[in-house]
């Protein structure tokens, strides 16, 4: 699955870096925001989704959405995939379980 890349993003994110603390911070300051959470959650029951679908399924605009899917992939959460004209966006479940593991084991990074 290819992910949308932005400049300070790493090409692939490894589960070892969520060790940073400073990462962990921006990925629970991209689910601090109320829309950008139940876009995770909707990915968490959907699977993957069009960013028209996710707009539609939460009644905000594909703007919105737009701005929030720009957070979360930069936070990693998020998996894009373009298809034609579509992308298509996915939850990135290994990153998120490393980051939850990560608060068992206290302060690191």
């Amino acid at each position: 699955m290819m992910r949308e890349n932005h400049p300070d993003q790493p090409k692939s994110l490894p589960v070892a870096e969520v060790d940073d603390s400073y990462r962990r911070a921006k990925i629970f300051a991209a689910l601090a925001d109320p829309t950008r959470l139940k876009i995770v959650e909707l990915l968490a029951n959907a699977g993957e989704l069009s960013g028209t679908e996710i707009a539609q399924r939460l009644s905000i605009s594909l703007a919105l959405f737009c701005h929030h899917s720009k957070t979360l992939s930069e936070a990693g959460l998020i998996d894009i995939r373009k298809e034609g004209q579509t992308k298509y966006n996915s939850l990135n479940w290994e990153l998120l379980h490393a980051c939850l593991q990560s608060l068992g084991r206290g302060a690191g990074g």
